[in-house]
């Protein structure tokens, strides 16, 4: 019973591929499946143009909002020197970064709200197109705002983020990410499942663990119809730990040596016990609830 409920839990997930020999079906001659074959084909057919027109608007977002970062952060305010202008780029060394923080506290002093539209820009950017280099934002908001008013910035613009990559795929990605993620969808469709009377706690462990697949959890989210709320909070308490470690290490940028320090064996221990507490809340939630007596309206 559960291998067949697991091949259903595909069937309805992604359709199923027909491969290139005689199907057994085709063996039986009516014109009934002749014609209902025919309007599925058809129908098939135009989900897959559809689907192919509507994934060119991910490249076009893209482009514009690149456009947009490169237009937003080329009209910055003046700065004093111009060893200041060539460091205002995206760090990719620990140094390189201490130098972008040196540069940015100018603006913070001087330009606070052009500071703050370009960090939020930046951070979102990187969340809705699954952009890398989520550690080093959060070490700059860190660096720039200090633990206290950078880690619930950091969240918010986490979970903001993440939400519109959501509806990225939701809208304009579905059919690109199952065919590209194929095997990795099935298996967190049975997890999700499996828990779905209790999805709050489940993606909350999963945004815990330490080295999880973010990027592909936020992806495969719409396909297995998370709610949008859901799939919110889970992302704005489930990160919360990961942020606020990192943000707080931001704020001692100038004793961190290399990018290594910020990942030590104490910071996954750390997030892992966290994420067993969030497991063990979530199983004991839903121990409770089989507990209590369902009332039938």
């Amino acid at each position: 019973m559960r291998q067949q409920r697991d091949s259903e839990l595909e069937m309805e997930l992604i359709p199923r591929q027909t491969s290139n020999g005689v199907d057994s079906s085709s063996l039986v001659s009516s014109s009934s499946t002749t014609l209902s074959s025919s309007s599925s084909s058809t129908k098939s057919s135009f989900n897959l143009m559809n689907s192919s027109l509507t994934v060119w608007f991910i490249p076009l977002l893209f482009a514009l909002a690149t456009i947009y970062m490169y237009i937003l952060s080329t009209n910055a305010p003046p700065l004093s020197t111009d060893q200041d202008r060539a460091s205002l780029h995206f760090p990719r060394s620990i140094d390189s970064l201490k130098n972008l923080s040196a540069t940015l506290q100018h603006y913070r002093d001087d330009h606070l709200a052009y500071l703050l539209l370009l960090y939020c820009s930046a951070y979102l950017y990187k969340q809705s197109f699954s952009l890398p280099g989520s550690a080093i934002l959060n070490l700059l908001g860190g660096a720039l705002f200090g633990t206290w008013f950078g880690f619930p910035l950091c969240c918010l613009l986490t979970a903001t983020g993440a939400l519109l990559c959501y509806l990225l795929v939701a809208n304009f990605a579905r059919n690109l990410v199952v065919q590209c993620c194929y095997k990795k969808i099935v298996l967190l469709q049975k997890k999700v499942e499996a828990g779905r009377d209790n999805l709050f706690f489940v993606l909350l462990f999963m945004r815990m663990v330490p080295m999880s697949p973010n990027a592909l959890i936020t992806m495969t989210c719409p396909i297995l119809n998370v709610p949008k709320k859901i799939f919110y909070f889970s992302i704005l308490f489930g990160m919360a730990p990961y942020n606020f470690i990192t943000v707080q290490t931001g704020s001692f940028l100038s004793q961190l040596n290399s990018f290594d320090d910020l990942f030590t064996w104490r910071t996954l221990l750390t997030l892992g016990l966290i994420a067993s507490v969030a497991g063990c809340t979530g199983l004991i939630v839903a121990r409770v609830r089989r507990k209590i007596p369902q009332t039938v309206i």
